[in-house]
C-alpha cells in the first residue's frame, strides 16, 4: 500500500523540518480535489486523476497510484471512474502513515 522507500527518500530530500509541512499540504490538496470529484463526479476528467496519481506517487501512496491509474484509463475510455476506490485508498494510505508523520491526522 505504501512505498516506504519513496516516503523516506522524500523526507531525506526535503529535510525533516519541512517534511511534515509538505505532507500536510499534500493531504489538504488531495482532500480538496477528492471532495470536488465526489460532489461532482460527472465533471471528472483524466487530468484530475493524472494530477492525483502524480501527487500520490510523490508521497509513496502506491495503492492510490494504482486506483488513480485505473480511473484515468476509465476516463480515457469514456467510462465512469471509480472515485470511491481512490478515496478509500487515500484514507487507508493516510491511516498507514499517520504514525510516521507528525500532524498528518489533523490535516485530513
Amino acid at each position: 500500500m505504501i512505498d516506504w522507500d519513496r516516503l523516506h527518500s522524500l523526507r531525506t530530500d526535503i529535510g525533516e523540518d519541512d517534511f511534515a509541512d509538505v505532507a500536510c499540504v499534500f493531504v489538504a490538496e488531495i482532500t480538496e480535489h477528492l471532495d470536488r470529484l465526489i460532489a461532482t463526479p460527472d465533471s471528472a476528467m483524466a487530468a484530475d486523476f493524472h494530477f492525483l496519481r502524480g501527487s500520490a506517487a510523490n508521497m509513496g501512496f502506491a495503492a492510490m497510484v494504482e486506483a488513480c491509474h485505473a480511473a484515468e484509463a476509465a476516463c480515457l475510455a469514456a467510462t465512469p471512474p471509480d472515485i470511491a476506490a481512490i478515496a478509500d485508498s487515500f484514507a487507508a494510505s493516510l491511516a498507514s502513515v499517520a504514525h510516521a508523520i507528525p500532524g498528518l491526522a489533523d490535516a485530513a
